[in-house]
Formats: structure tokens, C-alpha cells, sequence
């Protein structure tokens, strides 16, 4: 099965130049990462990350999947002077390139850096975070469930990104598109999470955390 568009592309299109980067260094990524045609979330989610996190006033968020920070670059904007965005990602060369687009702006006291397995990484944090957001391999998407009950706090918000998978979610069964059914099912049924999606992009769930 082909990928399939979530938007239609010519509205798609429009949302793209009317939800651009507005901050400098913010359009300097996104361009690096289309430019390498690396998976960023792109600004439609980057600004809903923003909005989701300004709304419940976080100032403690635990990323797990951070590529070269362009994801954290809009939580640390979002959270503020005194937050802090823990990053976690597997390549040393991503966070170098990281570290350096948040000393260009002034914000690395926002951020912790951890280069390693995510699911390992978060182990050494208590918590509780106001927000979680998932973008690591899909196949360990469902074990970020449990993650969630231990570590977001009542109140909190869990987001996972690529939750429509290109359409795939529709019909194929490969490992991956089985991990990102299954984690639907599980935020679906469990009665700790009010939990919606949004398609836009590559689509979203949105868990908030009820008990």
C-alpha cells in the first residue's frame, strides 16, 4: 500500500506557508532538516507542541526521540526561562548539532542533553513531567505508555507523533504499524487518559492524564 496524504496536499500546502517558522534559527533547522529529508515533526506540530505545553503552563518536559532538536527547540521556547526540556537522542553527531542551534539562542539552560537508548535514559528520571512526547522507533512506541503512568504528573499532557504512520495504520501489518495500532488501543482503553488525534501531518494523539 502506498503512502497516503492525511491532508489534502494543496491544503497541506497552504498550512505550510501559513504556519511557517516565524523564529530565525527555528526556519534555519526546519530547513536543514527538509533539506536532508529528516523526520522533524515540521511547524503545523511544532506549534501545537507549543500551544499544548504554554496551555498547562509546563516547565518540565521529558523527550524521548529528539533527532537535532527541533522538537525541543519549540518546547524550550515554550517553557520559559527556569523550564527545562530533557532531550534524549541516539546519535552523538544530532545532539552536537543540537547544542549548538540552543547556544545560538541563548537557551542551553533549558535543555539537558542524554545520548543513548531513550527507554534506558528516562529510567534515571523521576519525575513528574508535565509533558511527554514520543518519537522514537515504533516498535517501542507501547512501552511509553508505562512510562507515562510513572513519570506524568495528573494534569499532564502525553503526545506521540506519526500516529496515522503515512496512512499504513489502515491495512499493514508490518511490526512497526502493529506497535502504532497497538499504542492507539492502549490510550483508547485506559481510563487514566482522555486521548484524541489529530491528523495533521503525520498525525498525533494527545493523552491528557486524568488519574
Amino acid at each position: 500500500m502506498a503512502d497516503l496524504d492525511i491532508v489534502h496536499p494543496r491544503i497541506n500546502d497552504y498550512l505550510e506557508q501559513t504556519l511557517a517558522e516565524e523564529n530565525p534559527l527555528l526556519r534555519e533547522m526546519g530547513d536543514y532538516g527538509r533539506s536532508l529529508e529528516f523526520p522533524i515533526i515540521g511547524a503545523q506540530a511544532g506549534r501545537l507542541l507549543y500551544f499544548l505545553a504554554r496551555s498547562i503552563n509546563a516547565k518540565h518536559v521529558l523527550e524521548l526521540g529528539s533527532g537535532f532538536g527541533y522538537s525541543a527547540f519549540w518546547f524550550a521556547l515554550a517553557v520559559g526561562e527556569g523550564g527545562k526540556v530533557i532531550m534524549t537522542e541516539g546519535k552523538q553527531e544530532n545532539q552536537e548539532r543540537a547544542r549548538s542551534y540552543f547556544a545560538r539562542a541563548g537557551m542551553l539552560d533549558r535543555v539537558e542533553f542524554n545520548v543513548g537508548d531513550a527507554l534506558e535514559i528516562t529510567k534515571k528520571y523521576s519525575g513528574p513531567f508535565d509533558v511527554i512526547f514520543c518519537d522514537i522507533d515504533k516498535r517501542s512506541y507501547p512501552k511509553v505508555v508505562e512510562v507515562a503512568h510513572a513519570k506524568l504528573r495528573v494534569g499532564g499532557i502525553l503526545i506521540y507523533d506519526n500516529m496515522l504512520w503515512h496512512g499504513r495504520v489502515l491495512q499493514e501489518n508490518d511490526a512497526e504499524t502493529k506497535a502504532v495500532r497497538e499504542t492507539t488501543r492502549l490510550l483508547m482503553n485506559d481510563d487514566s487518559f482522555f486521548t484524541t488525534i489529530v491528523p495533521q501531518r503525520d498525525g498525533q494523539t494527545i493523552s491528557l492524564r486524568l488519574k
